[in-house]
C-alpha cells in the first residue's frame, strides 16, 4: 500500500507555477537578502534558502571560473552525477545536470539551466541560474522538485572572497500519512543542498 501511494504522479499545478514566477520576480530584485523559509502556495511549496561563506586567498574571478566549468560539476558537487555544457554565448550559458538526491528515498532528476553571469561594480559577480527543464528519471513525476533556480553573489573581501548562494525551488507538499518518508526530501533537502553546494565550492577552490 505504501509503495502504491508513493508512485502516484503529480505535475506542477498552474496556480503554483504562477505563484512561483511571481515570488522569483520579487526575489530577484533582492538577491542579497539572507533567507531561510518554506512557503505554502496553492498545490505546492516554495523553498527559499541561502548560505554565505568566506573563502580565503581567492578572487571573484577564480570562483566564476569554477562555476563555469560545467563539465566538471559531477566531480565537484556530491549531488551531481552527470554534467555537461550545452552551449555558451559570451556570459550566457546553457548546462545540463543530472542530480541524485537521497534521504530515505532516492530521486534522480535530469535538469537543464539557462545561466547568466553579470559583472558587478568593484570586481564582483552575480550569477543567475534558472531551470528550463526538471524531469525525474524514467518519466516519473512525484513532485519532489518542479523548478530550481540558483543565485550566486560573489564579492571581493579583505584576504579573500565572500560567496553567497541562494536557492529558490518549488515542490509538491508532503502527502498526508507519508510525512516520515517524504518530508526529508521535500522540506529538508533544499536547505541541506544549498549548504552542501556552497561547502563543495569552497573545498574545490581550496
Amino acid at each position: 500500500m505504501m509503495n502504491s501511494l508513493i508512485l502516484l504522479l503529480f505535475s506542477l499545478p498552474v496556480g503554483a507555477g504562477m505563484e512561483f514566477d511571481a515570488y522569483v520576480k520579487h526575489a530577484e530584485s533582492r538577491l542579497a537578502d539572507t533567507v531561510g523559509v518554506t512557503r505554502e502556495v496553492r498545490g505546492g511549496l516554495i523553498h527559499d534558502w541561502s548560505a554565505e561563506r568566506f573563502i580565503a586567498n581567492r578572487t571573484p574571478e577564480e570562483v566564476v571560473k569554477l562555476l563555469q566549468d560545467y563539465d566538471r560539476y559531477h566531480e565537484i558537487y556530491p549531488e551531481v552525477t552527470e554534467s555537461r555544457l550545452i552551449s555558451r554565448q559570451g556570459n550566457q550559458f546553457r548546462a545540463a545536470l543530472q542530480l541524485k538526491r537521497h534521504k530515505v528515498l532516492t530521486v534522480i532528476l535530469n535538469t537543464e539551466y539557462d545561466v547568466d553571469y553579470q559583472a558587478l561594480a568593484g570586481g564582483g559577480w552575480r550569477v543567475l541560474s534558472r531551470s528550463t527543464k526538471v524531469e525525474e528519471s524514467e518519466g516519473a513525476d512525484h513532485g519532489f522538485l518542479w523548478r530550481l533556480n540558483t543565485y550566486w553573489t560573489i564579492t571581493a573581501a579583505q584576504g579573500g572572497v565572500k560567496v553567497q548562494c541562494r536557492s529558490i525551488s518549488i515542490s509538491r507538499d508532503v502527502p498526508h500519512g507519508l510525512g516520515w518518508m517524504v518530508k526529508p526530501l521535500v522540506r529538508d533537502m533544499p536547505r541541506e543542498s544549498v549548504e552542501a553546494m556552497l561547502a563543495a565550492t569552497a573545498k574545490a577552490l581550496q
